[in-house]
């Protein structure tokens, strides 16, 4: 039972102690005595002011550890002093000199309280801590010297042994960040202020081969009074997390970096570009060569092709052009046939010094660590990553092999869009120029060349067709849509021009029906309908134009397309439109025909914009088209392509997209040409014979004479019957073809009948389709004309 006594004792221990403060002058006589002395050892400033300071000691006795039990000793007291009472008691004493009297001490006394065992609670605390706790803990003094460390520390990869004590960190750990670390360490005894988590990396004495990462946490040591007595740190091994987290940061870069374009070269440099060296030394990037052309992999039967390569140091890391050809790497599978069932693999192997980029200023042997791990996509190889590391302690762990077969499924993945956009791309390619003119023959009309690059976005065409009456229609035209969607769309393009062309229709009214077509293939809700609501469709270009050698008019119509050029004999070079119509399929377009008079020998240039996309003030067209163009009189269209082409791209190829379609201009010789005005009279049929066959005569053509004569008559009786006005009769050879015209006023177009066997008529439209290999009708402002095309056997100087 406690007694009230006990209880004041108790309470009197749990009351706080104040400093005691004596003056010592320097003989050792107490000068000065405080209050709080006088607490602490009951007595008054005139019983101990004037004698020696060494009476308050007291002799070596049980003490009384303020108010509580006594003990025989309390070794950590550094004085036993006695009360008025003649009791001992143990304090702590701390002296420094004052001015109050001079050469004097200040001495403050602080009584030592008891605690359970002779231990206080922090003194326990401080040792649990620093003998059980599984965190590594250090002190080290104001001056950055370790003065203590607990057995967690002396665990972490020999960073700290019995020796360590009174070194400094950079003593401790000389292959690691410790200068650093040591700066952070004097910020935080200046400031005060903890510094958390900073990561100390480097290679540890008992494991040199590999970086190690600690987290170290670091606070400042101050005594009772508020001095600054040291440092204390902390530190935890997060090797692992961080791997980890560069693995993370490392696969979330190849998800950005790698796949960027639908090139499998490019995309297969891009993985080498990435994994070194954050992840190897070196990098090969080796594929089935199928992949490079578009074609399915077929890891049974096809060989490597190199599309990557990277080596850690740049000066080695080689050209482009040294990725090409087969690897000469060791590798486990020197061909494709043994891909199929290929899972990652790690070797230790000798690179051999032969040449290869890889090996550039190895001598010899060289031994490395290799990771081989194949790239597959939906179960099939389409390649294999080579990966390799140099430090001999440096070899690939599970978690490593793991990071590579990610890293080379994201690669697989994007080269195999890459070999997909490919496959499309060529078969959009081969679709674009199957849909050229096979053979731009040279007519009477025009003498042509051209030059046509395939786009790599957007399709474009150009046409060459013959036209009745000698003429030739010259056809350029574009589309923003990519790949087979826009080789279809100008091969269906194509086709409509082709078939408008044989209706013989003025440029205008082809331009107009092709911005039909292309409203109704849009049908409401595709490109051409957004182009003609405003939004954003796809752009289809298209210039139309029909020379005719006869008379040397030409007559244009264009629809988006850049103006053609003319370069007349004289050097003249001038546009042909002053602006472009909108493109086909846009709202409010309107189609207008120019026709021009061209003389003789002038030069004719279409062209897209991909050849010359920029264009000078006003509009004005770049010197790298007129230029050449100027220079045209007296040169051939081949030498003339050359240089236009050279001027445009400079040293390069021309850009893709790039077409480029010139004409040269000829007039029908009028030997070659008969034209006769007829009445509308029954009887000049027979005039009609003869005249014909009087030319023919002239010409050669006898043998063509009978068939002429009967499809002359078989025109003109048709003309005095259905037709009013006079009558026109013209007969042209041209090269290979005999070409004879009747025109009449009136515009009702015959139609050809197949007559049964007891009809009486019908039958003469019917023979001039079997005798000729073409006819057809086209109209004009003042009528129509009803022409045929026979093929001749001798060809007639021109």
């Amino acid at each position: 039972m406690s007694t009230p006594h006990t209880a004041e004792r108790r309470s009197s221990a749990r009351r706080p102690h104040t400093d005691a403060e004596l003056v010592v002058d320097r003989h050792g006589t107490v000068v000065g005595w405080s209050t709080a002395a006088h607490d602490l050892l009951g007595f008054t400033e005139s019983e101990v002011r004037g004698r020696p300071v060494s009476a308050l000691l007291a002799p070596k006795r049980p003490l009384a550890l303020d108010g509580s039990a006594a003990a025989e000793e309390d070794a950590s007291a550094a004085v036993v002093l006695r009360d008025r009472d003649g009791r001992a008691r143990a304090c702590r004493v701390r002296i420094r000199p004052t001015d109050r009297p001079p050469g004097g001490w200040t001495v403050l006394v602080t009584p030592v309280t008891a605690a359970p065992e002779g231990r206080t609670v922090d003194e326990a605390l401080l040792d649990t801590l620093f003998n059980q706790s599984p965190t590594s803990l250090c002190v080290y003094d104001s001056d950055l010297r370790l003065r203590r460390c607990n057995p967690a520390a002396r665990g972490l990869e020999g960073l700290f042994a019995d020796d360590s004590i009174g070194r400094m960190p950079h003593e401790l750990w000389p292959d690691s960040n410790s200068t650093e670390f040591e700066g952070r360490m004097r910020e935080v005894l200046e400031s005060g202020t903890p510094v958390l988590d900073f990561d100390k990396h480097g290679r540890p004495p008992d494991d040199p081969g590999h970086e190690h990462v600690f987290a170290n946490s670091i606070f400042r040591l101050e005594d009772p009074a508020g001095q600054v007595v040291g440092l204390a740190t902390t530190a935890v091994e997060i090797t692992a997390q961080r791997v980890a987290e560069e693995r993370i940061a490392l696969l979330a870069d190849a998800s950005t970096l790698i796949g960027t374009s639908l090139d499998v070269v490019e995309t297969g440099q891009q993985l080498a570009d990435v994994v070194v060296p954050r992840f190897a030394d070196a990098a090969t990037v080796d594929v089935l060569a199928p992949v490079l052309s578009g074609a399915e992999p077929d890891p049974s039967r096809a060989g490597l092709l190199r599309v990557g390569l990277r080596y850690a140091d740049d000066t080695a890391a080689p050209d482009r052009t040294d990725r090409t050809g087969r690897p000469v790497l060791p590798f486990p599978a020197s061909d494709g046939g043994q891909l199929a069932g290929l899972e990652p693999r790690r070797a230790d192997i000798l690179l051999p010094d032969d040449g290869e980029p890889l090996y550039r200023g190895t001598r010899g042997e060289r031994p490395a660590h290799s990771l081989v791990v194949p790239m597959r996509v939906r179960d099939t190889v389409v390649g294999v990553v080579t990966y390799y590391r140099f430090d001999p302690d440096g070899g690939f762990s599970d978690f490593d092999v793991l990071t590579a077969r990610d890293l080379s499924s994201r690669a697989a993945v994007s080269i195999d869009n890459a070999r997909r956009y490919t496959r499309e791309h060529c078969a959009a390619r081969a679709l674009q120029r199957e849909l050229l003119p096979r053979h731009a023959d040279e007519q009477s009309a025009v003498r042509t060349a051209h030059y046509f690059a395939a786009a790599t976005t957007g399709a474009n065409w150009f046409d060459v067709i013959p036209v009745s009456g000698a003429r030739v229609a010259l056809v350029v035209g574009t589309t923003d849509e990519s790949g087979l969607s826009g080789a279809a769309a100008i091969g269906r393009l194509g086709t409509a021009v082709h078939a408008l062309t044989d209706l013989d229709l003025d440029p205008a009214e082809v331009l107009a029906r092709l911005d039909a077509l292309v409203t109704r293939i849009a049908g409401g809700g595709g490109a051409g309908a957004a182009a003609r609501d405003g939004g954003e469709g796809s752009r289809i270009t298209c210039t139309y134009a029909v020379y005719d050698p006869a008379t040397g008019r030409l007559s244009l119509a264009s629809a988006g397309q850049p103006a053609p050029l003319v370069a007349t004999p004289d050097g003249g070079v001038r546009p042909l439109t002053a602006s472009a119509g909108p493109p086909l399929g846009a709202a409010g377009r309107q189609t207008a025909a120019e026709d021009v008079d061209l003389p003789a020998d002038s030069t004719l240039m279409f062209y897209t914009p991909a050849l010359a996309p920029d264009r000078g003030p006003d509009g004005e067209r770049p010197r790298s088209l007129t230029a050449p163009l100027a220079s045209a009189s007296g040169r051939s269209l081949a030498e003339l392509r050359e240089d236009v082409l050279a001027a445009a791209s400079g040293d390069g190829p021309a850009p893709p997209g790039a077409v480029l379609l010139l004409a040269r201009t000829r007039r029908l010789d009028e030997n070659h040409m008969s034209a006769w005005d007829l009445p509308s009279d029954p009887a000049v049929v027979a005039t009609a014979r003869n005249l014909v066959q009087r030319q023919l005569d002239v010409w050669g053509l006898e043998e063509t004479a009978f068939v002429t004569e009967l499809v002359v008559s078989e025109l003109v009786t048709n003309a005095i019957r259905y037709a009013e006005g006079p009558i026109g009769l013209r007969i042209i050879h041209d090269q290979h073809t005999l070409i004879c015209e009747v025109s009449d006023g009136s515009t009702t177009a015959p139609h050809l009948r197949y007559a049964r066997t007891g009809d009486e008529g019908g039958r003469g439209l019917f023979l001039v389709a079997q005798l000729t290999q073409r006819w057809g009708t086209r109209f004009s402002d003042t009528g129509k004309t009803i022409w045929t095309e026979q093929d001749v056997a001798d060809e007639a100087p021109l």
